[in-house]
């Protein structure tokens, strides 16, 4: 009885075996796999953090406000707290599309570390300049005088590459001055941020493979609202008047060509007005608010001269046409200048 149960045993134990070698060996391939994901592969060096430095700005000034031009000239301050002294991060950033910048001022120091920032080092590195400039800037002038702008600084890190360096903004400390004059303006937000910026290329180095370089930007970033509308009364006034004044000539009767004439004014009023707002703005290429009014203006100047054309020939037929002119003509003229003008401004006023 007992040979016949070990001989029973026997196949079943051979098996489990069998089964567990197999099970064991998956888990030596799974766990060896692991190991090579998270160790670094012999003869490469583990990766390390790029240095860093913090970096804040504040802003002096904000002037010089050209669309014509394409420009705008601002004033500031920028320090950078190291935990080295070398690299100076100050003294490799670049002013990303300056048409002209003067440093004022610059110096370093080394100095006692009392923040919380780089809380390691008893002693930091801190620099500081002033730096006035005069930056590009594609001004959107379609909606003016309702338009809103989104000026950029931006600073780049132009020797380390964004493996070994990046800045750290100094959101505490990053502001503008108050009670700065913009001309007309105002600020309604003020911030500054950090991004790499990738270049699809390794700039022909030969110890580089890789085809995409990051560099660390600062990006200071300041939204403006005009707020003198004073300028846009100015450049559409003369149109409303010129468009005011050829309707009114349908309630005229006078002499045909004295009529005449002031519809030649007018026209002529209107595009050398348009001609200036153009000039004032620079918007050559685009098509404002300003010059959607004045082609209007224009095209409402010639149908109301189409309309005394026809008196024209209604009086030649004996034909009575001044009810037709005050009664007809002049309201729905008048009325869908206006409607249209609250149309387009309204729009211009929400979309900014």
């Amino acid at each position: 009885m007992k040979r016949h149960s070990s001989q029973f045993q026997l196949p079943f134990v051979s098996v489990l075996v069998k089964r567990l070698a197999v099970i064991g060996c998956l888990l030596t391939v799974v766990f060896s796999y692991w190991i090579s994901l998270i160790l670094p592969v012999q003869g490469q060096p583990s990766l390390t953090a790029p240095k860093s430095c913090q970096i804040g700005i504040y802003l002096t000034s904000l002037r010089d406000f050209v669309p014509a031009d394409k420009s705008f000239t601002a004033t500031f301050w920028l320090w950078s707290v190291c935990p080295f002294e070398n690299p100076n991060p100050l003294e490799s950033l670049k002013l990303l599309n300056s048409r002209e910048v003067n440093t004022n001022y610059n110096r370093t120091s080394p100095s006692e570390n009392k923040s919380a920032l780089f809380k390691a080092n008893q002693k930091v590195f801190w620099s500081e300049q002033e730096i006035s400039t005069s930056l590009y800037y594609n001004w959107d002038t379609r909606n003016y005088p309702f338009d809103r702008h989104v000026l950029q600084i931006i600073l780049e890190e132009t020797q380390l590459d964004a493996s070994k360096f990046v800045h750290i903004p100094d959101f505490a400390n990053t502001s503008y001055q108050k009670e700065l004059d913009l001309e007309g303006w105002e600020i309604t937000n003020f911030k500054i941020s950090q991004e790499n910026f990738p270049y699809q290329t390794g700039f022909g180095r030969p110890s580089k493979k890789q085809e995409i370089t990051n560099r660390s930007r600062l990006v200071i970033s300041i939204t403006i609202n005009r707020k003198n509308k004073v300028s846009f009364f100015k450049l559409s006034a003369g149109v409303y008047a010129a468009v005011a004044l050829s309707i009114m000539t349908l309630l005229l009767d006078e002499d045909f060509g004295d009529r005449m004439g002031i519809f030649v004014g007018t026209l002529f009023a209107v595009l050398v007005n348009m001609q200036t707002a153009t000039s004032d703005l620079g918007s050559g290429n685009t098509v404002t608010l300003i010059d959607f009014i004045h082609i209007m203006a224009m095209l409402y100047i010639f149908v109301t001269a189409i309309l005394l054309v026809y008196t024209r020939f209604l009086s030649e037929d004996e034909q009575d046409s001044r009810y037709l002119m005050r009664r007809i003509a002049v309201p729905v003229l008048g009325g869908s200048f206006t409607i249209f003008n609250i149309v387009i401004i309204g729009y211009a006023v929400i979309v900014g």
